[in-house]
């Protein structure tokens, strides 16, 4: 099993696998996150499929780029609705 699968057990979190599980494709709030191994296992990038959130960013830990592929892939807070009690 690789450390990204193993990091995706960890978090409670399934996704769509491929390349011998060294990619993942995630569903996120607003758009799919894709986290994908380095050559040579030396960490993880990560993007969302959002024209505003396209950057590629290197993690060196899958579940610190998992999480932080989720994270871009959240609405923003302005989206969000609060009761007021």
């Amino acid at each position: 099993m690789t450390q990204l699968v193993e990091a995706l057990h960890a978090l409670g979190l399934e996704g769509e696998l491929s390349l011998a599980d060294r990619w993942a494709k995630l569903q996120g709030q607003q758009c799919w996150v894709y986290v994908a191994e380095a050559p040579w296992g030396s960490g993880y990038y990560t993007w969302c499929d959002d024209p505003q959130v396209r950057a590629v960013e290197f993690y060196r830990d899958a579940t610190e780029a998992i999480q932080a592929g989720l994270r871009r892939a959240a609405k923003p807070d302005s989206d969000r609705t609060y009761a007021v009690g």
